[in-house]
């Protein structure tokens, strides 16, 4: 969420979707200001063994609410050490530079600060292709999903204990239903990803991808999400 995608714990580590990101890497995306967004997710993402998904499933509820000042936060409840133990994990967004015509979007966040996390940090950028389209567009910005953002570009480094990776990705939105995910974290354990969200309507959506580990030569894993976003204003209205 917040976004999270690497999951650094004491146990082995575990990917999942971030809520304002792609697949695996966050992006400079934020909940707009006075909106929450709801996603339920699988923590453990394996497709093979007894220690798979299908076998020990493990639902991990994440949360993000778009604040003043270009600001985003949030609380994931995630498995920990051992995985059956939950607890929560907080994060924080801050893009301090919006995108224009020529000038891609920058934005700095701190993830998994909790009790049995190690936290990681971030620094990403995000450019958007046909930004002339999206710009015209904006007038229907309140009747579209958060997740369709035109042709995008995404780029940027991740820490943790020390331990520096590199986040490439990119989002396509297909037509107004169907958006591609795919993006690539550095580093032998971590992974390759490659799917997409199902949106239906401004405020929900479905997500799933397919995951390969960089040092693996097969399907390493498979994430599902469910998105719901809601105003303040209207919390009751599903």
């Amino acid at each position: 969420m917040r976004g999270a995608f690497v999951l650094v714990a004491l146990a082995p580590v575990v990917v999942w979707a971030a809520a304002t990101g792609l697949n695996q890497i966050p992006t400079t995306d934020l909940v707009p200001e006075g909106q929450v967004l709801l996603q339920l997710q699988n923590g453990n993402t394996d497709v093979r063994g007894h220690a798979s998904m299908f076998h020990q499933p493990q639902l991990t509820p994440q949360s993000q609410v778009g604040m003043p000042w270009n600001l985003e936060a949030g609380i994931d409840v995630a498995p920990s050490n051992p995985p059956h133990d939950y607890r929560p994990a907080t994060n924080l967004k801050w893009r301090p530079l919006d995108e224009d015509y020529r000038v891609p979007a920058l934005a700095l966040g701190v993830q998994q600060l909790g009790p049995g996390f190690t936290p990681s940090y971030y620094v990403t950028l995000s450019k958007t292709l046909n930004y002339d389209a999206i710009q015209y567009q904006k007038f229907r910005a309140h009747h579209r999903n958060i997740k369709l953002r035109g042709i995008r570009i995404h780029a940027g480094v991740l820490g943790s204990d020390n331990v520096w990776h590199a986040l490439v990705g990119t989002d396509v939105e297909v037509n107004d239903h169907l958006v591609l995910y795919a993006d690539w974290i550095s580093g032998a354990a971590s992974s390759v990803s490659l799917g997409g969200v199902l949106v239906f309507g401004p405020h929900d959506s479905v997500q799933a991808a397919l995951l390969r580990e960089n040092d693996r030569d097969r399907l390493t894993g498979l994430i599902i999400a469910v998105t719901h976003t809601f105003d303040l204003d209207h919390p009751l209205e599903w």
